[in-house]
């Protein structure tokens, strides 16, 4: 049984996707069957991939919004087979295909037709909560909610769990409720004051109401950003940086948590469905 995550945030710019396609990595390097579903119109799982960056702009090309768009599809005609892992991209054809479309379900009955072949499934998601980002919310067995180490990106993760705990659908704020939160710190920097006076403020995490902090925090490093320009994911181009390190861990993390039921926070532990 595959392990199903969403990688979710309202702001962007906080590496969720740059963590999608390194807690990827990491999942193949450990001999796991990893598929990364890119839900977010902007198609960066492409863009950040050697030699798949003009997905982004090919209307030929069938993604996960042409799923959306038409059941009939065999997903798995969709899936690429990459070097890194197998996913299915996105592209910006995605607003015109699933304007109008509401069903929250749809993705789950997409990946029910594929988990099969997959340990891990992770599905990356776009910097607002729509269509999209309640489909992954619905399919998931687990949340991560990545964020900088900001006030702001710490503001918005409060946001999202205070809507999404009120959201007007009743059956969908219950579904947020019951599947396990993580929260992931990236663009970490430990020796500053700023670091110090947030880690105080949200070390408790079960009282903030967010969920369990990983004990895995990615810091900022600009050679993450050449990687991606590279199209290579920074835990296979530069294994031995502290990004690199950090990312192996998290995969570790979630490798642990297939086989064994349970996500390792900093402080707290949370359940998962148990995978094989």
């Amino acid at each position: 049984m595959a392990l199903i995550t969403a990688i979710i945030n309202f702001k962007g710019g906080v590496a969720k996707t740059t963590t999608t396609i390194n807690l990827a990595s990491g999942l193949k390097k450990l001999k796991e069957r990893v598929l990364v579903i890119d839900t977010d119109p902007q198609g960066n799982v492409a863009v950040n991939l050697q030699g798949t960056e003009d997905i982004i702009l090919d209307s030929k090309v069938l993604t996960i919004s042409a799923l959306f768009q038409d059941s009939r599809i065999d997903p798995n005609k969709a899936i690429i087979k990459g070097e890194y892992f197998d996913y299915i991209p996105n592209n910006l054809y995605a607003y015109q295909r699933t304007q109008g479309l509401s069903d929250y379900r749809l993705l789950k009955q997409i990946i029910d037709k594929v988990k099969h072949k997959y340990d891990q499934i992770i599905i990356d998601t776009p910097p607002y909560l729509g269509f999209d980002a309640i489909n992954a919310i619905y399919s998931a067995d687990a949340l991560m909610l990545v964020t900088d180490f900001s006030k702001a990106s710490l503001t918005g993760v409060q946001i999202l769990v205070s809507v999404l705990d009120k959201w007007h659908e009743k059956n969908i704020a219950k579904i947020f409720r019951d599947k396990p939160k993580t929260i992931l710190f990236t663009m970490h920097q430990p020796k500053t004051l700023l670091h110090r006076e947030l880690l105080e403020s949200v070390e408790d995490s079960k009282a903030v109401g967010m969920g369990i902090m990983l004990k895995e925090r990615i810091p900022r490093l600009l050679k993450v950003v050449e990687d991606g320009y590279d199209g290579i994911p920074t835990v296979i181009a530069n294994p031995r940086t502290k990004v690199a390190t950090e990312y192996k861990s998290l995969a570790d993390t979630w490798y642990f948590a297939r086989q064994m039921g349970q996500i390792v926070g900093s402080r707290y532990i949370v359940d998962v469905p148990k995978g094989l």
